[in-house]
């Protein structure tokens, strides 16, 4: 146990809450990317990773953790998994942060 921290005590980082997994899914530049793959259509593991020029084990991890929160399903036809975008609500979540964000960059530059 860390020095000064209680017993029973959470250290932080900690995650209980699901929504703050959804995000963490959701931050990061290439599992953006494979979203907006997805959007287009499902894909199998060789195309994703085709497009997206990353090592094969890096798309698996990326991809695990979009399943992990209910944003990707998977299926294996033989040999070959594909992918697809299991609640494409994810897209409007994506549009408003895109606003947000564009909103926001936009007072900021007012500045400069």
């Amino acid at each position: 146990m860390p020095r000064g921290m209680k017993k029973g005590a959470k250290m932080m980082g900690s995650m209980t809450d699901p929504r703050a997994r959804f995000f963490m899914a959701l931050a990061s530049d290439q599992r953006l990317r494979i979203l907006q793959l997805l959007k287009e259509g499902e894909k199998n593991s060789q195309e994703i990773i085709s497009e997206l020029l990353l090592d094969p084990s890096v798309v698996s991890r990326h991809i695990m953790m979009l399943r992990n929160v209910g944003l990707v399903e998977a299926y294996k036809q033989g040999v070959t998994m594909y992918f697809k975008i299991a609640d494409p609500r994810v897209f409007d979540i994506i549009e408003l942060a895109t606003n947000i964000t564009r909103d926001w960059l936009s007072k900021f530059n007012e500045f400069f």
